[in-house]
């Protein structure tokens, strides 16, 4: 054999060793392999940034699907993967889809919900026991010497994974000491499947009713659709709207007489319901405010006087009216009404779900005592004619309260919870409370923060008493939040009104 033989001879048997390792890096069970444990691998990693903590674990589920589903075949220990996966699949899908309604929180807060994410965790283990299983009995039918600990180390890193979940932990170093196993293991679960000789030609014969591509597409489908279903139909609340009766009787419209002549303002005087106008009789004094707030970002505008710049915001509408009224009743401690008003005079276009927080004269005050019950309702015109509604929820709601600079703390505020309709005109409502006093000169300190939905896309989906509570921020997409405040002192003289309007 002369030189050149020899070379053509050595490339051919390199151009065979070449495509031979391709040909085995191509079969069915490491195609099968790969997809499963890349699988694992995703549906367990959780990184909070660019939506990846959804868009990894479903690709994850995807590719166990495919990966079990091809592996089925081979012995019971995959096909019990498979049906497991599925059960995931259905579970994990379903919070996806349901995270795209209003009512995912109530869910998760449940008792269903706390049963549903503990028969999840299971079933992950029981995918990754079934993994175990099914190598190991691949590798005992042929008669293989290959190791399978890193499957049995997958199990025990999922419990211990599960234990400190289940405590909380939140240190370093054993959480960096957790992904580096992680990934040693999963790297050694990758090796062992390069090792094991594809089993009796079993994955080739896999009947596989829908083609990878077209199951992948039929699951993005479905998702795609629920998630559209989820926004347009779940992302507000149902309210219960009935026209206005127009009739009044004489009490009404005297006790209406009796405050205005005390300057209740009129718009929001017509917006009290029977109940709360009777509440108001022989009342003694009224005290209030209006503020015309901007629920938009305005412009910059920018003055130049000297070698100095100066830069404001310029607001050329201000579509949000908020009236803060106080009436004092009669009584033989002093006794006041609280009403906090609003109104839309530009249609801001409602996307969603609405929020009033109520942060109460007596919220922090010894001087103030509540009294009586919360009351109030929305309206909008149309048509010539007035729609009333009670609030979704009008409660006091206890939580806790991550601010910036204070941390951590227990809270009750008052909450009313509403949708709007896009349709109509003048939409708008109040709440009312009543207080009495417990201390003499203490300040009525009376806070409204309104809480308006900008946008209908975000996920997963909040209600605007939802990002009110998670979120101190007055502007945190797609809610913007506008405050005000009614502040005064009693004084022999009169009233000391101290209050400011604050966005």
């Amino acid at each position: 054999m002369n030189e050149r033989d020899f070379d053509d001879n050595n490339e051919s048997e390199t151009s065979d060793a070449v495509v031979e390792q391709k040909r085995q890096a191509a079969t069915p069970w490491r195609r099968a392999m790969d997809r499963t444990i890349t699988g694992m691998a995703l549906s367990v990693i959780t990184l909070s940034f660019l939506a990846l903590d959804y868009l990894l674990p479903t690709i994850g589920i995807i590719l166990l699907l495919l990966g079990f589903g091809t592996l089925r075949s081979v012995n019971g220990w995959f096909k019990s993967g498979w049906v497991l996966t599925l059960l995931r699949a259905v579970f994990f899908f379903f919070t996806l889809i349901l995270n795209a309604t209003i009512y995912q929180r109530a869910v998760y807060d449940s008792a269903i919900g706390s049963a549903l994410n503990m028969v999840n965790l299971g079933v992950q283990f029981l995918m990754i026991f079934c993994l175990w299983g099914g190598i190991k009995a691949v590798r005992k039918k042929a008669d293989a010497s290959h190791h399978n600990g890193s499957a049995g180390a997958l199990l025990v890193w999922y419990i211990l994974f599960i234990l400190l979940a289940w405590v909380r932990y939140h240190g370093i170093v054993i959480g960096l000491g957790m992904i580096a196993g992680y990934i040693l293991i999963i790297r050694s679960l990758y090796r062992l499947s390069e090792e094991l000789e594809e089993p009796d030609d079993a994955v080739k014969k896999s009947r596989v009713t829908l083609s990878d591509r077209h199951l992948v597409r039929a699951l993005v489908a479905v998702l795609a659709v629920g998630i559209i279903c989820g926004y347009a139909f779940f992302g507000r609340y149902r309210m219960n709207w009935q026209a206005e009766e127009t009739a009044q009787s004489t009490t009404v419209t005297e006790v209406k007489a009796d405050l205005l002549a005390l300057g209740y303002p009129p718009a929001a005087l017509e917006d009290l319901s029977h109940e709360d106008l009777m509440a108001c009789q022989e009342a003694l004094r009224v005290v209030a405010q209006t503020h015309e707030e901007p629920v938009n970002q305005g412009h910059e505008v920018r003055e130049v006087e000297g070698n100095a710049t100066y830069i404001t915001t310029a607001y050329d509408v201000k579509e949000l009216r908020l009236t803060n009224v106080a009436v004092e009743l009669p009584g033989e401690i002093p006794r006041w009404k609280i009403f906090h008003h609003f109104r839309w005079t530009v249609n801001p276009g409602f996307a969603g779900t609405e929020a009033l927080q109520i942060w109460p004269a007596y919220r922090n005050n010894e001087g103030w005592a509540a009294a009586g019950e919360m009351t109030g309702r929305v309206l909008y015109d149309a048509n010539g004619t007035v729609y009333t509604a009670p609030f979704h929820s009008l409660a006091a709601e206890s939580y806790t309260s991550d601010g910036f600079f204070w941390g951590e703390q227990d809270v009750t505020d008052i909450f009313a919870t509403f949708s709007m309709p896009g349709k109509g005109e003048g939409q708008r409502g109040y709440v009312a409370y009543g207080i009495e006093e417990v201390k003499e000169g203490w300040m009525v300190n009376a806070w409204v923060n309104y809480t308006h939905q900008k946008s209908r896309f975000q996920y997963p989906v909040l209600t605007a008493e939802e990002k009110r509570k998670a979120s101190g921020w007055n502007d945190a997409h797609p809610f913007i939040t506008v405050q005000n405040a009614l502040q005064f002192f009693i004084t022999d003289e009169g009233v000391d009104m101290l209050s400011e309007s604050h966005r």
